[in-house]
């Protein structure tokens, strides 16, 4: 047990859901066609329409008495994707079969580029790669779809940049429609109720056929890195999928689940660029739900959202790293099959006004020792102004990381005393604190130690640093994130029949007379001021994707967010202000590492400042410079003027790299963000809501929700879109239909971690059970 010390000066899942292999059951699907019948379980149906068109039925499978609409079912013979077909065991048979007439499709043969497909009670014919997906028919139009006995919808932000997706069981189109052909994408998706973002954390996520066209497209165009290092990041990420059967949810019967509209609202905000709305609307139009995503912004993507000026010029919401844990959107990007948007590792440099204090290396280019003996060796020379003795006042704290999750008492315990405190009482010394601690949470947390939880802290060291050597690896995209990911990521998601609805904000929750969330009103902004008429979006799920000043926005507006306890805590978290500068210089300079944090130039703010010349391709020929810097916890400076604002950057850069003092800035944007940011501070934690709140069909996503079951912790763009995929699987359990999304956990704790956070759990269990007190907690 370290001194005390109270001087500053001190200081995986079982077989997938039915998905029927038409020919597995009856041989030759196109042969049942051309003899005008269908064969299953005993029962023959002809298919509607004149003969000879190759018509296909809609046909609604039910133990249930006939209902007058639509319905969908499962028959045939389900097949796991990853067990031998024999193994296989068919539906019990149906009691009914009742055809509905759908608007007629004609049937395309089988091919390599077009396959039969039917899944819970859909038979379909899935379109030619890269022919265009049918239009969305809007559920007001003339075809309008019959409405369901449990309806839900997802919710966008109150005016603040927030998203919101809605789903239905075909994407884009009503059920009165019922048509037969599914927009591509990247898995044969069910006939599935629309859903909203929110969910658990496994499933299998395309179909075989896709996964085999990934993987073929994959080994046409292969992800090429910079020679001089490999990039772990890039590499494949092998894990075990498991599938879920989902069940229907308590008290709904077969029969009103498949009546129901499923439609899905997600909205999002600007917490994290959007990655938890888009996670959510991903996987859920991937599972044949029909979503729609409402989102603030006219460029859906959040704080990674990016514009350009009327001269051309990129302009991005702040500058992210991805780090090396960042395992699933890692994975996403390869799904999506695009140009890998990633940098090598890359270093980095901490600096004062003195000079440069500390160089991060890369990690991973070093030889792996066990972690935090690998952390210390390999910066062993890098820490230029820090003394070994002022280092090795940090050991005493590392018995944190034991105790505070130890039990759920002791995360509290933690999470009541700010991240200062806990430095003071562990014998932090003070040169530690404010040449690298103080400045390093600043950039990672964005507020000083004295404004944060000290569980949240630790939780973010962790993650980030402690864990593993190679987590503090980070790496950048070569382009910005709205046009290297979000772009293609939003393609997907429309090919998958997802609407995407910019420029609209969530400004009421509809309840209906079940207690569970009927829709919401959306709004769009007024040329002249304020908002236009109210849109109602009706759904059958929702996932409020919205950081903490949406969401209080959202509360403040809408008694019947306001009287449920979960969202009237909301209003006491607190969110953090930002701003992103960009300048272009005259000359070409170059800088001593791309990525660089500043730590003292301001009172109270964080800042960092990158050079785009050498981190991004469309810069690259530039003949000047061009630098993006960025300020965290930046209240003092939000009433600044731009061009006092774009001083302070110029001259922070010339301190650093006096090179810059002879280029003249040549063109500058300034964005100011207020309370964009989640802000973790002391106590916060036991108002922080769960991803499931007290309607049965709602759900929230984003990094700033609390009991995720994932290593991801902290401000983390990886933590927002795994708790969208989980949003996701939330609505999937809901609602009953699809499969799981597959959510990859973080690297498991290396043996010496682990085998002391169980003997530390266990004796301080003993010693609770005592009552005996922590001597510091």
């Amino acid at each position: 047990m370290a001194a005390a010390s109270s001087q500053d000066d001190a200081l995986q899942l079982p077989c997938s859901p039915p998905r029927l292999r038409l020919r597995d059951r009856m041989g030759s699907l196109e042969d049942a066609i051309d003899s005008d019948m269908l064969r299953f379980d005993g029962f023959t149906v002809s298919p509607l329409g004149p003969s000879g068109e190759g018509t296909v039925a809609w046909l609604a499978v039910s133990s249930f008495s006939p209902v007058k609409r639509d319905l969908n079912s499962d028959f045939g013979t389900p097949t796991c994707p990853d067990a031998p077909a024999a193994d296989s065991k068919p539906l019990p048979t149906p009691g009914i079969i009742k055809q509905l007439r759908a608007g007629p499709t004609r049937l395309k043969p089988p091919s390599e580029s077009s396959h039969y497909f039917a899944g819970t009670g859909q038979a379909a014919a899935v379109p030619k790669r890269g022919r265009a997906a049918p239009p969305a028919v809007d559920k007001r139009g003339a075809a309008a779809r019959s409405k369901g006995s449990a309806s839900g919808t997802a919710i966008p932000s109150a005016p603040a940049a927030t998203h919101a997706s809605a789903i239905s069981s075909v994407p884009g189109v009503s059920k009165a429609d019922a048509p037969s052909a599914i927009p591509r994408g990247p898995a044969m998706p069910h006939s599935v109720p629309s859903l909203a973002a929110a969910g658990a954390d496994r499933s299998g996520a395309a179909s075989a056929h896709h996964q085999q066209q990934q993987q073929q497209q994959q080994q046409q165009q292969p992800c090429k890195l910079p020679a001089r290092r490999a990039n772990p990041a890039a590499q494949p990420v092998r894990s075990r999928r498991r599938s879920v059967t989902p069940e229907a949810s308590p008290g709904a019967s077969w029969e009103k689940m498949l009546a129901s509209t499923d439609d899905i609202v997600a909205f999002k905000g600007t917490g994290k660029g959007g990655w938890a709305g888009f996670g959510a609307a991903k996987h859920l139009t991937q599972e044949g739900y029909a979503v729609t995503l409402v989102d603030g912004s006219p460029n859906p993507g959040g704080l990674s959202a990016g514009w350009r000026t009327p001269q051309g010029r990129a302009v991005e919401a702040g500058i992210k790293g991805f780090w090396y844990q960042y395992h699933n959107i890692f994975a996403l990007v390869r799904e999506l099959g695009i140009e890998w948007p990633f940098t090598d590792w890359e270093t980095s440099g901490f600096w004062s006004p003195q000079g440069l204090d500390i160089e991060a290396p890369v990690f991973s280019a070093k030889p792996r020792l066990p972690t935090m003996l690998g952390q210390f060796v390999h910066t062993f020379s890098l820490f230029r102004t820090l003394s070994l003795a002022d280092r090795a006042t940090m050991v005493p704290l590392l018995q944190c990381i034991f105790d505070y999750e130890s039990s759920p008492e002791a995360y509290e315990r933690y999470d009541r005393m700010t991240a200062r405190e806990l430095f003071v009482r562990y014998g932090v010394s003070q040169r530690l604190y404010e040449g690298f601690l103080k400045p390093l949470l600043l950039v990672g947390m964005f507020a000083p130690p004295e404004e944060l939880s000290a569980a949240s802290m630790l939780d973010t060291f962790y993650f980030y640093t402690l864990a593993h050597q190679a987590d503090f690896d980070i790496c950048w995209c070569k382009g910005s994130v709205s046009e290297r990911i979000f772009d293609p990521l939003i393609a997907r998601i429309t090919e998958q029949g997802g609407k995407i609805r910019g420029q609209r904000f969530v400004t009421n929750v509809l309840v209906g007379d079940t207690g569970t969330v009927a829709g919401v009103e959306v709004r769009q902004p007024k040329k002249g001021g304020g908002l236009g008429k109210a849109e109602v979006l009706e759904a059958d799920a929702v996932v409020f994707a919205v950081g903490i000043n949406g969401m209080q926005k959202l509360v403040s507006g809408c008694p019947a967010l306001a009287s449920r306890p979960e969202f009237a805590r909301v209003m006491d978290l607190r969110s953090i202000d930002a701003i992103a500068v960009r300048l272009w210089y005259d000359q070409r300079l170059k800088t001593r590492f791309p990525a660089n944090v500043l730590n003292g130039f301001e009172a109270s703010a964080g800042g960092t400042f990158f050079n785009l010349t050498e981190l991004q391709e469309e810069y690259q020929n530039e003949e000047g410079t061009v630098i993006a810097a960025d300020f965290y916890h930046a209240n003092q400076l939000l009433p600044l003027s731009d061009d006092e604002i774009i001083a302070k950057v110029h001259n922070n850069l010339v301190t650093c790299e006096p090179a810059f003092a002879g280029a003249k800035v040549v063109d500058g944007k300034v964005l100011k963000f207020a309370g964009a940011v989640t802000h973790f501070s002391p106590g916060s934690h036991a108002n922080r809501p769960l991803q499931t709140c007290s309607f049965p069909n709602a759900f929230l996503a984003g990094d700033w929700v609390k009991g995720v079951p994932h290593g991801a912790k902290g401000l983390s763009q990886e933590r927002a879109y795994v708790t969208g995929l989980r949003a996701a699987n939330l609505v999937i359990d809901r609602l009953g239909r699809g499969r799981h999304a597959h959510i990859r956990d973080t690297e498991a704790d290396e043996p010496h971690l682990a085998l002391g956070k169980n003997l530390y759990k266990a004796v301080r269990g003993g010693i609770d059970r005592l009552g005996i007190p922590q001597p510091f907690l």
